[in-house]
């Protein structure tokens, strides 16, 4: 039985780094919170191939969109939909940060303790949600390895087709550059037995700074990385929370990656009003 498509009206918190797909080239997933029930809910968007949208289909972070969607065939996580492709359209934006916050400090509190425990015991559990750590412990750096062969075709033979489409010349996105690095996170969330966690970052932002920065060397890009997602992000003077998700196999939800980085200044968060964060 096909499920009915549904209008969604969603603001826009996350926008991961793009992965190579077997099925559409390359792909990013989105994660925001909705905004046309009584309270504000997650809702996850895949697949979105959004390098191949043209610059009127295109949105950034925190921008509120209307679109259509359906509950994602195959996966359990009650967050999960497809998007109708070009079925979306910008309403509006939230400016920093005293906006976004009077949306986002009515979304249930959470910590990663409590998302990883509830994930092992149910695979539908809460798959998204917004941690505020308690404390952060620097970053963990490793080499990222090449796209494969194959993943270098699929994307290749992606490029080859939207360019035999009805697209301006120019339009269509070289193939997807690997990052040369990961990070991650280490740090502490709020759980009062909490020893410690680590999670990588896929936020889209870190990869376009990898790409901004691809000619530093490797200790100058660690420096770069670290002067960004430590030194300003993560500045007492902000109440950063981490944006927090899970993945599609059952056999990998209780393991959380660090999706985006949330870093009001703590002046914005108190003039919003009361916050359970």
């Amino acid at each position: 039985m096909r499920i009915e498509a549904e209008r969604a009206r969603v603001l826009i918190t996350v926008k991961a780094t793009p992965q190579p797909s077997e099925k559409y080239g390359d792909t990013v997933c989105v994660a925001g919170v909705r905004l046309d029930g009584p309270t504000p809910t997650w809702i996850r968007l895949y697949p979105i191939a959004f390098r191949y949208l043209g610059d009127d289909a295109q949105f950034a972070k925190y921008d509120i969109i209307e679109l259509d969607v359906r509950r994602r065939d195959g996966d359990s996580r009650r967050e999960s939909f497809t998007p109708a492709l070009g079925s979306w359209q910008k309403v509006g934006h939230l400016p920093p940060w005293r906006d976004r916050h009077e949306v986002l400090r009515d979304l249930e509190p959470t910590t990663t303790c409590r998302l990883m425990r509830a994930a092992e015991r149910d695979h539908r559990a809460p798959s998204l949600g917004l941690v505020f750590p308690k404390e952060f412990r620097g970053l963990e750096f490793s080499p990222h390895q090449p796209w494969s062969d194959e993943q270098v075709r699929k994307m290749a033979a992606r490029i080859e087709k939207e360019s035999s489409a009805l697209i301006p010349a120019g339009a269509v996105p070289p193939v997807l550059v690997a990052p040369r690095l990961k990070v991650r996170y280490r740090y502490v969330c709020e759980e009062p037995t909490c020893s410690s966690h680590v999670g990588r970052i896929l936020d889209w932002e870190l990869t376009s700074l990898q790409n901004r920065s691809r000619r530093e060397s490797d200790t100058r890009l660690k420096q770069i990385i670290t002067e960004k997602f430590v030194g300003m992000m993560c500045d007492s003077s902000r109440r950063t929370g981490l944006f927090l998700g899970n993945f599609e196999l059952a056999s990998r939800r209780s393991k959380f990656s660090v999706l985006g980085v949330y870093y009001p200044r703590r002046a914005d968060v108190f003039r919003a009003g009361p916050t359970l964060f």
